[in-house]
């Protein structure tokens, strides 16, 4: 008897170890449902709704083809989307509520780098999300030890544009004194700085005075009057459609300031927000120059051909605008991403994201979402080339870009001056370390658009 008491005690140790150690336990399903969230300007005045719902626009068309395509690891896409309102704060209450209420595995967004930054430092990066950007530009980004690898963008740091726009003002334009505007965010003090470092850099006797103009003011003329000498010869500007343009009346309603040059960053490229505002001000825009990425200056080729066409078919004929195609990849690369890691995880795509970005591989673009999914399944590596640009993701999370100089022509349109291709970029950036360079395989010089200045 008690041999055999012995023994059920030594099977009822052996079961509840087994159970406590979960030997027993069922399997834990691993989650196969990808779910997005995006938190964009749609609506307020910090002048970002100019591109907010074109960008959410662009996120939606992704999702559409791929679910069409059979979606994500056999599941649908989900797709939360959210409206920051132009607001800081807001941005990161809507990211919190996308992560703690709808449990996304990834967050695209936001427009401007203030909010993108509220957002990673508040939310993604404590909660371990991944978080990728459309347009989020500032430098600030270019850094693993700030992100923790959590944060990545399809569009270029202005550790890029900065560089550019410093060059072309000094050796094309001829500037020596030039006056430098960031608004008071991420985006502004970053791009302003970096082109203030670069243009003191090309000679040493150059003057950039920089200036900060905080945001969301009815006037700036002060600021105008401080930053403005006799010896001010231009003034680049780092902001957006709202401010830009108030801004720009203050200056044209001194006489004493006529002559001063303008070259504007890519954040107030916007035909009707911005061009068509300055003419319906009584501004003429057309000795006005700016920088910007280059695919949003006639510098594409047949991927954002197709894209475009996909895009006006879906939204009634209208042009996608800037970063929409770097939205609408930043879904692909989510996609692809979690059907390489084989399940749908912020941990797993972070993991994988790369390696699906760039080469080597085989080659696929947006639309071939049954391609990549068959080519994953057969271990076939793939190098996704997106609408805006080869998006070979560096150690940073950065891509790269070929970068372009746009202007107004005589009939008041925005028109391509000047084309910088990747490598030259390289060449203009100091080194150690240089972002590794794209293939930027939908680049067709034949495209570039042929203008001469008024």
């Amino acid at each position: 008897m008690w041999i055999g008491l012995i023994v059920v005690v030594i099977v009822i140790v052996i079961l509840l170890a087994a159970v406590f150690g979960g030997l027993l336990a069922p399997p834990v399903a691993q989650d196969k449902t990808l779910k997005i969230g995006t938190v964009m300007s749609l609506t307020g005045n910090s002048g970002l709704e100019a591109y907010g719902p074109k960008n959410q626009r662009g996120v939606t068309l992704a999702v559409t083809e791929i679910n069409a395509a059979g979606g994500v690891l056999g599941n649908p896409i989900q797709l939360t989307n959210e409206d920051d309102a132009g607001v800081v704060t807001t941005a990161r209450d809507k990211a919190q509520k996308l992560v703690t209420t709808n449990q996304v595995d990834a967050i695209i967004g936001a427009v401007g780098s203030a909010y993108c930054q509220s957002i990673l430092e508040g939310v993604t990066k404590a909660n371990k999300v991944v978080q990728i950007s459309a347009s989020c530009t500032s430098p600030l980004f270019s850094n693993l030890t700030y992100t923790d690898g959590w944060f990545l963008r399809t569009a270029p740091s202005d550790a890029l544009q900065g560089v550019v726009a410093a060059n072309y003002a000094y050796n094309n334009r001829s500037f020596r004194n030039v006056g430098v505007i960031g608004n008071d965010n991420a985006y502004g003090r970053g791009l302003a700085n970096v082109f203030a470092t670069k243009f003191r850099a090309l000679n040493t006797s150059n003057v950039a005075t920089v200036s900060i103009f905080t945001n969301g003011k009815s006037t700036y003329n002060s600021e105008l009057t401080a930053l403005i000498t006799p010896q001010t010869q231009a003034i680049y500007m780092a902001n957006y459609p709202t401010d830009g343009l108030i801004v720009m009346r203050d200056w044209a309603a001194n006489s004493a300031w006529a002559n001063i040059k303008w070259i504007f960053s890519e954040g107030v490229l916007d035909q009707t927000a911005f061009v068509d505002a300055l003419v319906t001000s009584g501004i003429n825009p057309q000795t006005f120059e700016g920088s910007a990425p280059g695919a949003y200056l006639g510098i594409v080729g047949a991927l954002y051909n197709s894209f475009q066409a996909r895009y006006k078919a879906a939204y009634s004929n209208q042009d996608p605008g800037l970063f929409t195609a770097n939205a609408y990849d930043a879904v692909y690369l989510l996609a692809a991403a979690a059907q390489r890691a084989g399940v749908a995880t912020s941990q797993g795509i972070k993991d994988n994201i790369r390696a699906v970005a760039g080469p080597p591989g085989t080659t696929f673009t947006g639309g071939d979402w049954t391609q990549i999914r068959n080519a994953i399944a057969n271990n076939t590596e793939i190098n996704y080339e997106g609408a805006s640009g080869a998006l070979d993701l560096d150690a940073l999370g950065d891509p790269f870009s070929g970068y372009a100089i746009w202007g107004v022509n005589s009939t008041n349109k925005i028109v391509t001056l000047h084309y910088y291709p990747e490598s030259l970029v390289r060449t203009l950036l100091p080194a150690p370390p240089a972002p590794v360079v794209g293939t930027r395989s939908a680049f067709d010089p034949s495209r570039l658009i042929a203008a001469v200045r008024e």
